[in-house]
């Protein structure tokens, strides 16, 4: 058996207030906990965009005094604004992705053969509201912020490649109740979060580095 963790998120401009109260609007929440702020580091990595093109995120994130640990993003559906992605942490399973979408097997030593495409240091916000949905407000380095509200489920599946379709069928069906779950608890506290087209990360980085090129 191996396990999976699938996670739904609808992203937004900011928050409407700096910091979260339960009782900030109508309604309020029904509870909110601070789960406090921590700092983090991020490398992105790809080949020639082959891996995000194809919905796959590659990084290395280091928690301040920890060592940096390989993660990957592997989008299941949706959009930008609101997505569905399982997250893997397992150096093989990475690995193997990255092998099936450029056809290099390298080793994680060697940064699976990718290259490094992106830098950000991130102060992040997080809350829990209700007892299961996550909100978490991202301040970068280089002058954006961006929020999301998430819900997370952990799968245990087999590890028979004969149940893939069948898993597959499973996850799209969870992840879609998630997300009806994401939009009705947005609707209900739509007074907490600030309206705007919210702008990813790794998306306003480019832009920036791009102005700034063309600044130079």
């Amino acid at each position: 058996m191996r396990q999976a963790v699938l996670e739904v998120e609808r992203k937004f401009c900011g928050l409407a207030t700096p910091m979260l109260t339960a009782n900030a609007g109508a309604p309020p929440f029904r509870s909110l906990q601070y789960l406090g702020e921590h700092s983090f580091k991020d490398i992105y990595f790809d080949k020639h965009e082959k891996l995000s093109s194809n919905g796959l995120w590659i990084r290395k994130r280091q928690l301040a005094g920890k060592e940096p640990e390989w993660e990957a993003k592997i989008r299941k559906g949706g959009t930008f604004n609101k997505s569905a992605f399982e997250e893997l942490s397992d150096i093989a399973a990475i690995a193997r992705y990255v092998v099936a979408i450029t056809g290099q097997d390298e080793a994680a030593t060697s940064d699976f053969g990718l290259k490094m495409v992106a830098t950000l240091s991130t102060l992040r916000k997080s809350w829990l509201a209700d007892g299961q949905f996550k909100i978490v407000l991202d301040s970068m380095d280089f002058g954006h912020e961006v929020g999301e509200v998430e819900l997370e489920h952990e799968l245990v599946l087999p590890q028979d490649p004969d149940f893939a379709l069948e898993d597959e069928r499973g996850k799209r069906m969870i992840t879609q109740d998630m997300d009806r779950q994401i939009q009705a608890f947005m609707k209900r506290y739509h007074w907490a979060f600030r309206p705007g087209v919210p702008q990813g990360k790794l998306t306003a980085y480019f832009e920036r580095q791009r102005s700034s090129s063309s600044m130079g």
